[in-house]
């Protein structure tokens, strides 16, 4: 039995109740063997009661299993999951916050419940005789002695019926339990699960394009609205370290409108890309952003930590270094040897 059915005393308290129950039928067995002795029919009996007890355990609880299983998402055959009018997510473009599931198996579980039930109620008045054929051969399975004496036969099937009647019902009420419980708690679990991976790409799909408005923004040199979009986009997914790469390409550009550049705007983009670093530290382009920056900022000053940050640079991504040739940001450090160095 799965661990989520001890979630609370009552159903610990159910489920340890259940195991007394299903020891005390377990000990009966024995004891209805135990009247022929300790012997090879004896072990016999016991075996095929105890078979006959953990096969009507089983059913009980998949017909249990069966009625008692919970829909998800609510009304059958309806698709819950789809936006409905005045609902904020019915927008063009938005995503239904919930993850649409298969429901086959509670479609099956609807349609052999009917089944059972119909059959049932179709088949009442035959049911005592079938009970009969059936108690038969369960007492030749549990019978010992002579063949032409009917008391083992009756005794075994009226203790085979005992055994079918007791274990069925054990079963089928931890079947009902454990899928009231254990099963739909599981199941409400992974359904929470999966709509938050939902909801996080959707805010991942937003974020991307957040980003490309913004750059056509950046394209057209609307740098206002670039940067209000990719604020946006950075409120949507604060970690994305492509977006705050893109806000300090924005700083950068706000500050160099002026003359001279406007320092206050360089040291937040400088801040910026010293965040995208920590986010993306495998991408040579943010270290070289800054380092374009630095050199916008205090050529002079600054010059080591430039030329540390392009070198570091060029290590992860080579290619940076022809670019970096006709890169007017680095205008200022053109004609210094270390920097001519750096280049070759």
């Amino acid at each position: 039995m799965p661990s989520n059915l001890d979630g609370n005393d009552e159903s610990r308290n159910f489920l340890f109740q259940m195991k007394i129950l299903a020891a005390i039928g377990c000990f009966l067995i024995l004891l209805f063997s135990l009247r022929y002795g300790v012997s090879p029919e004896m072990l016999r009996i016991l075996g095929v009661g105890l078979l006959l007890a953990g096969a009507a355990l089983l059913s009980g609880f998949l017909l249990g299993f069966i009625f008692t299983i919970p829909r998800v998402g609510g009304s059958r055959g309806k698709d819950t999951t789809a936006p409905t009018k005045g609902d904020p997510t019915s927008d063009s473009g938005a995503q239904p916050d919930s993850v649409p599931f298969n429901a086959n198996l509670v479609e099956i579980s609807d349609w052999l419940t009917k089944i059972i039930v119909g059959v049932g109620l179709v088949e009442l008045k035959s049911i005592a005789s079938n009970l009969g054929t059936l108690s038969y051969y369960l007492g030749v399975g549990l019978r010992t002695g002579n063949d032409a004496n009917p008391d083992p036969i009756l005794s075994g099937q009226t203790a085979g019926m005992a055994i079918l009647i007791f274990y069925f019902t054990l079963g089928f009420l931890l079947g009902s339990v454990w899928t009231m419980i254990g099963f739909r708690s599981g199941l409400e679990q992974q359904v929470k699960q999966l709509e938050q991976q939902n909801k996080t790409e959707q805010r991942r799909q937003q974020t991307a394009n957040s980003m490309i408005s913004a750059e056509a923004s950046v394209s057209l040199n609307q740098l206002d609205e670039a940067m209000t979009t990719i604020d946006k986009a950075l409120e949507n997914d604060p970690q994305n370290g492509f977006a705050v790469m893109t806000k300090a390409r924005i700083l950068k550009r706000q500050a160099v409108k002026s003359i001279p550049p406007d320092q206050d705007k360089l040291k937040q983009a400088i801040a910026c890309a010293d965040q995208a670093i920590a986010l993306l530290p495998n991408k040579g382009e943010a270290i070289y952003n800054k380092a374009c920056y630095q050199a916008q900022l205090d050529p002079n000053g600054l010059r080591k930590e430039v030329l540390a940050n392009l070198e570091a640079a060029f290590r992860l991504n080579p290619g940076l270094r022809k670019v970096a040739i006709d890169d007017h940001d680095l205008v200022p450090l053109k004609q210094d040897a270390d920097f001519i160095k750096l280049m070759h």
